[in-house]
């Protein structure tokens, strides 16, 4: 009698964008601050004109905007998902509208891993599938183990093919 369990199909695995990026933007974010506020009260402190008053208003909107971008980057990293089915690779995008776009399994050609040394580092990269048709390639940015990701869907997609 065959097993259950190995006739049934892959469960959909969820990949997303790693944190890891955007906790370095949130880092990167304080640090700017410190050296905002610093800056700020070595010119209120130099500068005792009518501009003074305003330094510390100044320093702080200054300090917001790379927290800004840091939200920024997290709310983008939220936004992307990508499935992987025992069919397809789904690639959902956005936080008010959603896109969804769908490329079947059986229509990718090639699967590239595309890493920079820092990722390298970190074990992170970017999964490139490229698919027949006109569904092009679809890019899988900052995916923690990428070469992983990268077997999986090449796994699920001979799988397909005889």
């Amino acid at each position: 009698m065959p097993d259950p369990a190995s006739t049934s199909p892959p469960a959909p695995v969820v990949f997303r964008q790693t944190f890891l990026f955007v906790g370095l933007w949130y880092g990167l974010a304080v640090v700017l601050t410190l050296i905002l506020v610093v800056l700020g009260g070595i010119v209120e402190a130099l500068i005792w004109t009518r501009l003074a008053p305003a330094v510390p208003f100044l320093t702080i909107g200054l300090c917001l905007v790379p927290f800004g971008v840091a939200l920024w980057k997290q709310a983008h990293q939220w936004a992307e998902t990508y499935t992987l089915t025992p069919d397809k690779i789904e690639i959902s995008t956005g936080i008010f509208s959603k896109t969804v776009r769908n490329i079947p399994l059986s229509k990718v050609q090639d699967v590239t891993v595309e890493q920079t040394l820092l990722q390298r580092l970190f074990g992170l990269g970017h999964v490139i599938v490229d698919s027949a048709g006109a569904t092009g390639n679809i890019t899988m940015r900052h995916i923690h183990q990428p070469r992983l990701v990268a077997d999986q869907i090449l796994q699920r997609a001979g799988g397909l093919h005889p």
